[in-house]
């Protein structure tokens, strides 16, 4: 079990999930004492009863409300307040703020803090640290000395997840930003997180092909390591993207299979007969050299019942939720088995 007020070991994973359906039912599976979520919520007033239904009561959770729409402080900092008042008994949350809170936001998260006794993660984008014109070291320590606390009771988030190009190229970037943080080795842990997975998959891969796709993000992180003189947790996206947005019609049929080193895209031919397609696709993972077998995770079980015929065959929802959870469990494996993602 991660404990929310300890430095937690260098094979801990943090996942940056939305808290959608299918995201919350990947993670609803994934039980790891090395799995500290890091759940985006758009929707505070209806969002509390998914996250805690989704998570284990036991284990630690970071939470982010987010603010898309500019709601007033005040107002934003009463839904904050009322989300983890209704969070506080049914599991163990911790918020996640940004270093540039208002200050209505940031009271209520002081609040928080105080009644809930787990600190506060800070969660910073790359760009700001590197971005000369902005003090983000300013920002970060006025917003500790703002909140009443030490570093030793923060989680920094550097999110490089934003970066383009190769992973050669991404880890010389996030690495000078991680290089930025004041005093690196006084917070409670420090997590970079990356993004590699492609936002339009008919831009990297045809109908009805397999396509393999590096993951890059793990292999950023890895060369970034080892220039940190401290350990640094790995943090991803999963399967997704970090920006939000509703696809304009149902996607081709599709199944994203996470393995050691690539995701391995298998994609139907159109949108017309899904059922179908979605259980061929299923058969072609079952009978290829990468399928881990059913026992593997809940996203393999349930591809092998589709294949099977033994469960419906799905829809876009379940083929997420099928690929996040594959996808956790390959980076839970290899950090409990290689130490890295």
């Amino acid at each position: 079990m991660a404990l929310s007020n300890v430095s937690f070991s260098s094979t801990t994973y943090v996942p940056i999930i939305k808290s959608k359906k299918a995201e919350l039912d990947a993670l609803s599976g994934c039980n790891s004492p090395s799995l500290v979520p890091l759940i985006e919520v758009l929707e505070p007033v209806t969002a509390a009863a998914q996250v805690t239904q989704a998570w284990n009561p036991d284990d630690v959770a970071w939470v982010q409300v987010l603010n898309p729409d500019g709601t007033e402080d005040a107002y934003f900092a009463a839904y904050v307040t009322n989300f983890f008042a209704e969070l506080r008994f049914a599991g163990t949350y911790v918020p996640v703020i940004t270093a540039t809170e208002e200050p209505d936001t940031l009271a209520s998260i002081a609040e928080i803090m105080e009644m809930d006794e787990r600190g506060v993660v800070i969660r910073i984008d790359v760009e700001e640290l590197i971005d000369e014109g902005i003090d983000s070291v300013a920002d970060i320590l006025g917003t500790i000395d703002a909140l009443g606390t030490d570093p030793s009771h923060v989680d920094l988030v550097v999110d490089a997840g934003l970066l383009t190009g190769t992973a050669v190229v991404r880890a010389a970037v996030a690495g000078q930003a991680v290089q930025k943080l004041p005093t690196i080795s006084a917070w409670r842990n420090v997590v970079l997180a990356f993004s590699a997975f492609p936002a339009q998959l008919g831009e990297v891969a045809a109908r009805e092909t397999v396509t393999a796709i590096a993951r890059e993000d793990a292999a950023a992180f890895i060369t970034v390591r080892h220039t940190i003189d401290r350990d640094i947790i790995f943090s991803d996206y999963t399967v997704g993207v970090p920006t939000y947005g509703s696809a304009p019609f149902t996607p081709i049929p599709n199944m994203r299979y996470a393995s050691d080193t690539e995701w391995y895209i298998h994609r139907g031919k159109e949108r017309k007969g899904p059922a179908e397609q979605y259980r061929k696709l299923a058969s072609d993972i079952v009978e290829s050299t990468y399928y881990s077998g059913p026992a593997y995770s809940p996203g393999d079980n349930r591809i092998s019942e589709i294949a099977a015929k033994t469960s419906g065959p799905g829809n876009a929802t379940t083929h997420l939720m099928i690929a996040v959870s594959r996808h956790i469990h390959v980076v839970l494996d290899r950090l409990a088995t290689l130490g890295e993602p």
